[in-house]
């Protein structure tokens, strides 16, 4: 199966840069991602099919604009702590902290990027939505011990994999993210209060791993893995707002007339 990240969003943040104002790209991000998010949810009464063609309207879309947002206001003090990574930039990211899209903007890319999401599986398993996928050739075998359908999987993973990392690199050696929205904000830096927190959250959500139903189930596991990281690093960009900026202490350490 294609990997939730990074290959699922390569097939939709070419969009973006093509055209970097049509398109929200953590919205295409979020809906790239939002069919598998349930997985997580396996062995629990909260399950849907989020595969379903019609999931994007009311699962991806109304997700994305629940948690674009909050992407956004992590991003920041996230980035910061970060370190430069060479050719990555990785600390240009923090400029998303200040995009903001219509509404209506990130809730179509979130849709388009759950559609190439649903329309890649129907290639690449055997079944979509728990009913067999329209081509049915691609349950023949390719090869002796392959199917058309898991040999399309396995390239298109390592197409995505490359075309990931050559984003990566195309996007920091370009500044791509500074010429569509201007450089990142400077932000405080708490490593050992944001890294204490990452590392802290981290280690308890994987401590819960075992315990969860189907612990042994592949994809089920790594959407876990995949929400514990996100839910760590929101939590160290909470324990980093929490503290106050150096400009706020010295403003409130001021007696009055000081002035």
């Amino acid at each position: 199966m294609p990997l939730t990240l990074p290959t699922h969003p390569m097939a939709v943040l070419p969009l973006k840069v093509w055209r970097p104002r049509w398109f929200d790209g953590v919205a295409l991000v979020v809906g790239a991602v939002a069919p598998d998010l349930p997985y997580a949810a396996d062995g629990y009464p909260l399950g849907f099919r989020a595969h379903a063609w019609l999931a994007p309207f009311w699962w991806a879309a109304p997700l994305a604009l629940l948690c674009v947002p909050l992407v956004r206001w992590t991003a920041g003090r996230v980035a910061v702590h970060l370190p430069a990574a060479g050719p990555l930039r990785l600390r240009d990211y923090g400029v998303l902290a200040l995009v903001r899209h219509r509404w209506w903007v990130t809730a179509t890319s979130a849709a388009l990027g759950a559609y190439s999401h649903i329309l890649w599986d129907s290639v690449t398993h055997d079944t979509i939505n728990h009913r067999p996928i329209p081509l049915r050739g691609l349950t023949s075998e390719a090869v002796p011990g392959w199917l058309w359908y898991e040999v399309l999987s396995k390239a298109s993973n390592a197409v995505g994999l490359l075309a990931a990392v050559g984003l990566a690199v195309h996007m920091g050696r370009t500044r791509a993210l500074v010429r569509w929205h201007g450089p990142a904000p400077d932000g405080e830096r708490r490593p050992v209060r944001f890294w204490g927190t990452v590392v802290a959250v981290t280690a308890a959500g994987a401590a819960t791993l075992p315990f969860q139903p189907y612990p042994g189930v592949f994809p089920t596991q790594a959407i876990r893995c995949l929400l514990i990281g996100c839910a760590a690093l929101v939590a160290g960009a909470c324990a980093v707002a929490l503290v106050p900026t150096r400009h706020h202490l010295d403003v409130a350490g001021r007696r009055p007339g000081m002035e």
